[in-house]
């Protein structure tokens, strides 16, 4: 139906989370009969994050910086006996905009698959264990692990592999309390919510 160059971009676009054929289609001739300008500050805009985006060498959140810890690793302010394991990070955003969390946060990159009984392998499991023993022998020990992942199949599966993980650490885990129904997403979460359930946490006990 269109032209080559334009069922490209939809194409592309497509792959994007949250955007079909239709929403694609209407970016397409948004930029295509807007200004040129427009067009141009979203490739120097998509130039800019292949080339200047990087992770955090500890917490793996987004840098510029490459090779460098993000600004959250960084402030010794923050309390550094507590790590806060997020999905995403979207889901990171989320939380610090609560206001409620002043601890250290670790990005997983993703969840178990509900489909799949396969251990990813992408997921940043081993660096956040890493993390925990570094911190022991370096004095500044973590007391306390926040398993912050949504209520959702996968975020259970993800949660349970990583308390078994983390139970021969001798730290305490906690899970989010009440007020995110299940099913949800964190990051969607209103800051209300989430700082309930970030005070309501609960303990998993060690068996």
């Amino acid at each position: 139906m269109y032209p080559k160059t334009i069922q490209n971009f939809i194409d592309k676009f497509s792959r994007l989370p949250g955007v079909g054929p239709r929403q694609a289609a209407r970016l397409a001739f948004w930029l295509l009969n807007g200004p040129k300008n427009r067009r141009e500050e979203l490739t120097k805009a998509l130039e800019s994050l292949d080339k200047d985006a990087s992770v955090c060498s500890s917490c793996f959140f987004i840098i510029e910086n490459s090779g460098g810890k993000c600004h959250f690793c960084d402030n010794q302010l923050r309390d550094q006996k507590i790590i806060c394991v997020v999905e995403k990070e979207t889901d990171l955003a989320t939380i610090e905009k609560s206001g409620v969390y002043k601890g250290l946060y670790h990005v997983l990159g993703g969840l178990f698959s509900a489909l799949d009984t396969a251990i990813p392998k992408n997921l940043k499991m081993p660096e956040l264990i890493n993390r925990i023993e570094n911190k022991k022998v370096d004095g500044k020990k973590i007391e306390e692990v926040i398993l912050a992942l949504s209520p959702t199949h996968e975020g259970d599966l993800t949660a349970y592999y990583l308390e078994k993980l983390l139970k021969p650490l001798k730290v305490k885990i906690t899970r989010l309390g009440r007020g995110l129904p299940y099913g949800s997403d964190v990051e969607f979460a209103d800051a209300e919510t989430l700082s309930g359930a970030l005070e309501s946490r609960k303990e998993i006990p060690h068996h």
